[in-house]
């Protein structure tokens, strides 16, 4: 059961996730906290705590899943509070079907923090995990239960992803090339309680993304099939793609004072994005929805700019 933590600024989003995972029934084998170089150590009165040197994401995790003992790894990020019924849930998913390498979940509706770019994002992730069918090619880590014989088989996770990136993403779609069935249990909600700023969040996107695309073009330079997901959630992210020039001309137009242009196209992302936007109506109000358009439009064209940059990134490396 290895949680994954690094600079921690909020002790209580960490409390609440321990205390969550002990609360669980039946309870986990094992709690371990990974403290990946934080600056101020990391203290877990009810879990073992293991420290390293800053070495990313994937190591930590693949250390933790050294020192778990037992046959089910359950990834968890600090700042998410699991529910009571997980482990029960991840057993019954597992017993259903045997060959199931890995099972994830996704986030509650509701979140802690009242920010409207907090419920954003908050929002759309869940909103594009609801989009995806049960059987998936890939998952993330915020929850995420894994054997340990198809972990082992695929050698954890690739540690040449050094930066919270795409590092889980990758190691599901490991998981199906290599015969192994990733399953999402949309049932599986976990509270998020990170709190996005706006700088924070257009920082985040832009790595995401940046890193995702160079992930990407190197996979196709090997003759391999790009990071991806599939059925209606690749669907999904396509319609994404195919709105982000509407964002960037939107903002755009904003700067340099094209307001019809401005108004118009903003109309068009709205139309484009009417699914995501009637999702955030039905959770928030039309209020919340309607003041969430502007960032959509920034948000889009802040993938663009990172697009760009993991292109450069892929074309250096080379």
């Amino acid at each position: 059961m290895p949680a994954l933590v690094r600079n921690v600024e909020d002790a209580d989003n960490l409390a609440r996730c321990l205390a969550a995972l002990a609360a669980c029934v039946p309870a986990p084998v094992d709690i371990i906290v990974v403290d990946d170089g934080s600056r101020t150590p990391v203290t877990a009165a009810s879990a073992i705590v293991l420290r390293q040197p800053n070495a990313g994401p994937a190591a930590a995790r693949n250390a933790g899943a050294r020192a778990a003992t037992g046959d089910v790894l359950v990834f968890v990020d600090a700042d998410i509070v699991v529910p009571p019924d997980t482990f029960a849930k991840l057993a019954a998913g597992f017993a259903a079907t045997p060959e199931a390498a890995a099972i994830w979940g996704t986030v509650t509706a509701a979140h802690p923090h009242a920010g409207l770019v907090s419920r954003y994002k908050n929002l759309t992730h869940r909103h594009f995990t609801l989009q995806q069918e049960r059987e998936t090619r890939h998952l993330t880590t915020m929850l995420a239960a894994i054997t340990r014989a198809d972990f082992e088989r695929v050698g954890g996770f690739d540690t040449r992803l050094r930066t919270v990136s795409v590092e889980d993403v990758e190691l599901g779609r490991t998981l199906h090339e290599s015969g192994g069935r990733v399953l999402l249990d949309k049932t599986l909600a976990a509270e998020h309680r990170h709190r996005f700023t706006f700088l924070g969040a257009m920082r985040n996107d832009f790595h995401k993304a940046r890193n995702h695309t160079r992930t990407t073009l190197s996979r196709r330079a090997r003759g391999e099939q790009s990071v991806t997901v599939s059925g209606r959630g690749e669907r999904r992210q396509l319609h994404y793609l195919l709105g982000v020039p509407l964002g960037v001309g939107a903002v755009a137009a904003a700067l340099t004072g094209r307001w019809r242009l401005a108004a118009s196209l903003t109309a068009g992302l709205v139309v484009w994005e009417r699914d995501l936007l009637g999702f955030l109506e039905e959770e928030g109000g039309l209020a919340f929805a309607l003041a969430c358009v502007p960032l959509m439009a920034v948000e889009r064209t802040t993938v663009a700019g990172a697009v760009v940059a993991g292109g450069v990134d892929f074309l250096r490396g080379r």
